[in-house]
């Protein structure tokens, strides 16, 4: 037994050969210690090993099984010595931030909660041994994705995109914020924006940031190579040129931008290199211009793609243990689950969920399996027509797919989209610990420990709210949610239209019937049986008023930063959902007046369904103190006020 004990003399090693990333966790741990001693103990780095009273982090790969993986040992010796050891660069960092959270109570989401660092009890411990071994899953990442409101936040430089939205990045300071989060998660993998153009300095610093924190750096799925359409258009304008993206019409325009691209991305240490084809923004590459005609023969140029790509990686980057993936999102779902597309075992095949993280596309279960390829998935905390303004996947539901899918097949790669961050810090955290061990996750002591960490009071009431919260989404016959904001906004909207319009034919529907929308049709449930859905948005309405109503009475116990956090986690949210539910349950009704020719009772329902959203505007205020005055400034993805401007407009015409 050798006790440690942070004295006013401690000092962190952190040797001079050590990467940057190791470094930088190196200064956040001196910082956390003096946060957590309240300023009574303030480490400096030094490069000399301490006789005594110091942290000391080494890298030291033969203290680890052959083959280890980010695995870490903290134990404490004599001298008034914690070693901090690792396997090898992220090992050591893990442990660092494991020492943080675990010893000095430095939550991982600080950043993001408002909620200043507790000072110690005591500085103390009698002994520290802690390991950690490899993760289950290797790489495990965060897609920042549809960020309307981190870019809106804190303004970043122009991105040149067609896009009605991704005008502008996230700033560097914004960029630095996410990175050390994700990190502290334990993640580490990223996709750091929708659209990163290297070739735009304003973009790179993304990865420039991300790669410093130790990420491995891959690509969204519509930017194979790190080239989306935008990209492509950008890089043959910079020569005064107008190509057209198209692999199957043009091939060599794009082969020239895919070679630029990989020999940019290539000087960052390491790289995922997604493969695929598509067109423009999230679509199939055929919408983008000529194109064959069948599902054989657009397959059969994928794959063709995708072969090409894996080869000018080798080539030009001349790495053979090179990393690629490949991402099964709509078509690519459909392709393989008929067995049109054939990806080889040494490419990750990443499978995708079809809905806010609730649960994997069919072919997940329904491809061949082969022992000798590696898989992964791509799952959604948030997804634009789904949970975008408030979470709503709880982490039990993702610890029950992401076991259930390691049960059928090996996963190397799991990547989870999270949109702003701020509104899924708790579930981000949940799925970073589930991919590090799921048989010893539990989603019960998450919560517990999750609650005790943020509020020292009602921690068993405040479980059950976050239980109840999450267990209040109403969910069709395929255990998948569809009274969410994203999907909710989108069917106001669209009986509204239909009104403006003055098309009194079919009441509203989501269900799509093309291929693509096919792979997707849990994003876009059927909502024809309009009795069904009217009661299924009660039911929602009444429990989120609940749950509104106990964590309100909750709030008045907490200290104000407490107080506040759980307004962000559990009052917002449960209050958007309730009259969010509210505002679409009386725009159906007044889209069914207005096809029965009953203005007068549509005229009811509109005034209703305007107050709903009244209401739900006065909860914002609240929502947005602190660091977050201008969090809603670049709120476009769910616009709710686009849904006002047209209620206020019908009502003032009627």
């Amino acid at each position: 037994m050798n006790a440690f004990e942070l004295t006013s003399s401690l000092q962190i090693c952190i040797f001079a050969d050590a990467l940057e990333p190791l470094q930088l966790a190196a200064q956040d741990l001196a910082h956390d210690i003096q946060k957590a001693t309240g300023g009574a103990v303030t480490p400096p780095l030094v490069q000399n090993l301490p006789t005594h009273d110091g942290i000391v982090v080494r890298i030291l790969p033969e203290d680890f099984p052959n083959e280890a993986v980010e695995n870490y040992h903290l134990h404490s010796e004599s001298g008034n010595i914690l070693y901090i050891d690792g396997s090898d660069m992220r090992g050591c960092i893990y442990g660092i931030y494991a020492f943080s959270a675990d010893f000095l109570h430095v939550d991982p989401c600080y950043l993001w909660t408002q909620i200043p660092v507790r000072r110690l009890e005591s500085f103390r411990w009698e002994n520290i041994e802690r390991q950690a071994g490899s993760p289950a899953i290797r790489y495990r990442g965060v897609f920042i994705n549809d960020e309307d409101l981190l870019t809106g936040w804190e303004i970043g430089g122009p991105r040149h995109t067609e896009y009605k939205y991704y005008h502008t990045v996230i700033s560097r300071n914004t960029a630095r914020r996410v990175a050390e989060t994700l990190i502290r998660m334990g993640y580490n993998l990223a996709i750091p924006a929708s659209f990163v153009d290297i070739r735009n300095p304003e973009e790179e610093m993304l990865l420039e940031e991300f790669s410093r924190r130790g990420f491995i750096l891959t690509m969204h799925h519509v930017e194979p190579l790190g080239v989306s359409a935008f990209g492509f258009d950008n890089y043959w304008r910079a020569k005064g040129l107008q190509k057209e993206f198209s692999y199957f019409s043009d091939p060599d325009a794009l082969r020239e931008v895919w070679c630029d691209s990989i020999r940019r991305w290539s000087k960052y240490p390491e790289v995922i290199w997604q493969l695929g084809l598509r067109g423009r923004g999230d679509r199939p590459f055929w919408e983008a211009g000529k194109a064959p005609d069948s599902d054989e023969e657009r397959a059969a140029v994928i794959a063709k793609a995708i072969h090409e790509q894996k080869e000018l990686v080798l080539r030009l980057t001349n790495d053979q243990n090179a990393v690629f993936s490949t991402t099964l999102w709509g078509e690519g779902s459909i392709f393989n689950r008929r067995g049109l597309l054939k990806i080889s075992p040494d490419i990750i095949t990443v499978f995708s969920d079809n809905c806010a993280g609730w649960r994997l596309q069919d072919d997940f279960f329904e491809a061949p399996n082969d022992p000798s390829a590696n898989y992964g998935v791509y799952c959604h905390h948030a997804i634009i027509c789904g949970t975008h303004l408030a979470q709503a996947i709880g982490v039990r539901d993702f610890h029950n797919v992401l076991y259930n899918a390691m049960s059928q097949r090996k996963l190397c790669y799991a990547i989870f989209n999270s949109s702003n961050v701020r509104e899924f810090i708790y579930g981000m955290n949940g799925t970073a610990k589930i991919t590090v061990s799921p048989s010893d996750f539990s989603p019960e002591n998450y919560l517990h420990e999750w609650v005790e960490r943020h509020f020292s009071s009602n921690q068993d009431e405040i479980c059950q709210c976050y239980r109840d919260y999450f267990g209040a989404f109403e969910k069709n016959a395929r255990d998948v949610a569809i009274c969410n904001d994203g999907l909710m906004i989108h069917r106001c909207n669209q009986s509204l239209q239909k009104i403006i319009k003055g098309d009194r034919g079919e009441t509203v529907k989501t269900a799509k019937t093309n291929m693509f929308f096919e792979s997707l049709s849990d994003m876009f449930p059927d909502v024809s049986d309009m009795q069904d859905h009217l009661q299924r948005l009660e039911r929602q309405e009444e429990r989120m008023a609940k749950i509104n109503r106990q964590a309100k009475e909750i709030q008045s116990s907490l200290s104000q930063e407490e107080a506040s956090f759980l307004y962000a986690q559990l009052i917002y949210p449960s209050g958007l959902y309730r009259y969010f539910c509210h505002c679409e349950h009386e725009c159906q009704l007044a889209l069914c007046a207005f096809q029965k020719g009953d203005d007068e009772t549509m005229k009811s329902h509109l005034a209703e369904a305007k107050h709903a959203l009244k209401e739900y505007e006065s909860l914002i205020p609240a929502y947005l103190t602190g660091q977050y005055v201008h969090w809603y400034d670049g709120c476009q993805k769910v616009d709710y006020r686009q849904t006002v401007d047209m209620l206020q407009k019908l009502l003032g015409s009627i």
